[in-house]
């Protein structure tokens, strides 16, 4: 087990040689003769955010080597005590590991659960000693954030307010009708005798409003609930005109591109309506402009991606100003939403289904309009979410069958984005394979970073460590450093 954590630890620190700092992922602490001050700061950010490595006994300074006189076993037992300090208290894997002729302390803290962040010095408080992670370093998480987290620990229920103002005529008799005639198909002995009125009642789509009825009076007026009027309205920006989609088609890479020179956004629309109105619409703008008769992205995943960012993200009254955004670059669409995971969702969970159905476990921020999109129709048939959240899943089963390399994901507390590539899969099965690909990508530029490197070729970082020290160790390629530039580049030998 120990030489499993070695591999790994000896892995990230050249990842860090060749970018020439501490990543996103791994930290690295000297703690010579005591403990990082800042010890507690790494430790909420990493459990707050992706989870992460921490390293004790190398020095950035003198190019990740070990410290001189680094004392193991004092600075693993500091760093437990250190864990301790925490609310909740962090609980890492914490091993001794030997790295060139020294022994290093190497840590893996693990992303806590939704439910149990922020992750907090406890002597500073939840406001005053929750971090996150950004970038290479640690940033204290603004009041907003943390109250977002705290707020999450019990069900949200935003998705059942009332809506002021609204009644039953905001609704869609169409999507009703349909929505009506599949729940009555799906739960005959529950709906099969109610009146229309009194489904859309158990369903929430309605509620009554007392706000206006007096004390001794029965009842109020019936009025739409914020997820009856997202799912079967027709047109919920009448009062919410932010919940809606912003799509923008960018005529570059970056969203910079657009400010270089005569260069401006090739395309751009706001989508409104219901959800499954947004998702249809949103889904046929994207076809016209990435090209609908032989598409680089299948149309099925930009729908799944859609209607997963719409039926998940926040929807408490700080989020409602915030539309759902969708940036279609020349190699890549980016949809991110207002909200991160939610519940017992990580990372982790996505990316590692249920052993037995193949389907992650379903913690949903807005259950009851991720109850009601199960029997929402489409305009022009089907049904928004008909499986109950494998979304995630065809998206990978879709990208793979089409031979695109699989969507990414970045979860922070305000924001979730996913990002579907039309890089199609490459075969880079030889270490070999991986020094000619780089070789072939330097070739294109005048110098690189690893980090540019990993995500032009979507290389694992010990790929991309291995290719790269091989190819300079054969003296193809050199190291390079420009002013006023904190990333290490490389270039071929030549340029």
């Amino acid at each position: 087990m120990v030489d499993d954590y070695t591999a790994k630890m000896t892995e990230l620190i050249e990842l860090m040689r060749l970018i020439g700092n501490d990543t996103q992922q791994c930290e690295v602490k000297e703690c010579k003769r005591k403990i990082s001050s800042t010890i507690t700061d790494t430790l909420s950010a990493f459990s707050n955010g992706s989870g992460g490595w921490i390293i004790l006994g190398l020095s950035e300074k003198e190019g990740f080597t070990p410290v001189e006189g680094f004392n193991a076993r004092s600075m693993q037992e500091a760093l437990s005590q250190a864990c301790e300090k925490m609310t909740p208290v962090v609980r890492p894997v914490i091993v001794t590991c030997p790295f060139e002729g020294a022994n290093l302390v190497f840590a893996r803290i693990n992303e806590m659960l939704p439910r149990d962040k922020p992750c907090f010095t406890t002597a500073l408080g939840p406001h005053g000693g929750s971090f996150i992670r950004t970038g290479d370093g640690d940033r204290r998480m603004t009041a907003y954030e943390v109250d977002r987290l705290i707020e999450e620990h019990l069900q949200p229920t935003y998705d059942l307010d009332i809506v002021p103002g609204a009644t039953r005529d905001d609704l869609d008799p169409a999507l009703v009708e349909g929505m009506l005639r599949r729940v009555r198909e799906q739960h005959p002995r529950v709906f099969a005798g109610r009146s229309d009125t009194d489904v859309l009642l158990d369903l929430d789509v309605l509620r009554h409003d007392d706000s206006d009825v007096p004390v001794s009076g029965v009842g109020g007026v019936l009025r739409p609930t914020l997820a009856g009027l997202l799912a079967l309205g027709r047109y919920p920006q009448k009062f919410f005109p932010r919940l809606s989609i912003a799509i923008a088609v960018f005529p570059g890479t970056r969203h910079d591109d657009v400010f270089r020179g005569d260069e401006s956004l090739v395309a751009s629309r706001t989508v409104v309506g219901s959800i499954p109105v947004m998702i249809d619409d949103a889904v046929d703008s994207l076809m016209r402009w990435i090209g609908a008769k032989k598409p680089d992205y299948p149309p099925i995943v930009l729908r799944e991606a859609i209607a997963n960012a719409l039926t998940h993200r926040d929807y408490s009254p700080d989020a409602r100003g915030t539309q759902v955004r969708i940036t279609v670059f020349t190699d890549r669409i980016e949809i991110t939403n207002p909200g991160g995971l939610f519940g017992t969702v990580t990372h982790d969970v996505l990316a590692n289904p249920h052993p037995v159905t193949g389907v992650p476990f379903v913690s949903t921020r807005n259950q009851f309009l991720f109850t009601l999109l199960e029997s929402t129709p489409y305009p022009g048939g089907g049904f928004v979410n008909p499986s109950g959240g494998d979304g995630y899943q065809r998206i990978a089963a879709s990208l793979r069958e089409a031979g695109i390399e699989p969507a990414t994901t970045r979860n922070t507390i305000n924001t979730f984005t996913m990002t579907i590539t039309k890089r199609r899969t490459a075969n880079l099965g030889s270490p070999a394979d991986v020094s000619r690909a780089i070789m072939t990508v330097l070739e294109r530029h005048s110098a690189m970073s690893i980090k540019e490197i990993i995500r032009e070729l979507h290389l694992t970082p010990l790929a991309a460590t291995s290719g790269m020290r091989e190819l300079i160790r054969e003296g193809r390629v050199t190291r390079v450093r420009f002013r006023d530039d904190p990333d290490q580049r490389y270039r071929l030998k030549g340029n």
